[in-house]
């Protein structure tokens, strides 16, 4: 914040582009978990204590819901880890998140593909192409935001990147493992891949973390 004359302070414009940066992807990503809201529809009734069978026939749309929900918060607090400590706006790193925005936006359409579909390979083949593009786009978020010795958030030393590009990887690694599982005919068990984050989280948060001095 510089300090006006008068004694107040405002913002600089450095710091007002990147406010501007930070809030515009916040928005992104509500307005995708808002999107992926709307495209739960309740089954019809034909009386008020509703129907088993349409209940079930739910069951897809309500994981795909769950699921993309909680894989769009894991990317939503990743990248929230990987630009809190920025202090200055840098063009390259916004082109960047917009890169990395793009599949994003395109979450709602795989959820709601796959929540029709999820016992069709090609729909959750499609579902985990795209959570890998996200992870992909976050790593390389991590590699333009550190660059330069991480002159935009303050310095940052070579084990810190390490971490912070493996703990991006965590999400792309995982849908791997379940796509490579669809090209395998396995498609039921590829569907189970998303719990292959926790523990590589877990994992590399004990191997990689730098240690605090």
């Amino acid at each position: 914040m510089a300090r006006h004359p008068t004694g107040t302070t405002h913002e600089t414009t450095d710091e007002r582009m990147l406010h501007r940066a930070l809030f515009f992807t916040d928005g992104v990503f509500a307005i995708v978990l808002t999107i992926m809201v709307l495209e739960l529809h309740p089954p019809p009734f034909d009386n008020p204590l509703g129907k088993v069978a349409a209940m079930r026939g739910m069951a897809g749309h309500l994981f795909a819901f769950a699921l993309s929900f909680a894989v769009t918060a894991i990317f939503w607090l990743a990248h929230l880890n990987t630009v809190r400590r920025l202090i200055h706006f840098d063009w390259a790193a916004t082109v960047a998140n917009l890169v990395f925005l793009f599949p994003v936006c395109l979450i709602p359409f795989a959820t709601a593909w796959y929540g029709r579909s999820y016992d069709i390979p090609f729909s959750w083949g499609f579902y985990c192409s795209l959570m890998m593009l996200i992870s992909l786009g976050n790593i390389g978020l991590v590699l333009v935001v550190s660059r330069d010795g991480g002159r935009l958030v303050g310095g940052a030393t070579a084990a810190e990147v390490r971490f912070r590009l493996a703990r991006a990887a965590i999400p792309g690694v995982a849908f791997l493992v379940g796509l490579g599982l669809v090209l395998a005919g396995q498609t039921y068990v590829s569907q189970a891949c998303w719990m292959i984050i926790p523990p590589l989280g877990l994992l590399i948060g004990r191997t990689l973390k730098p240690k605090v001095a």
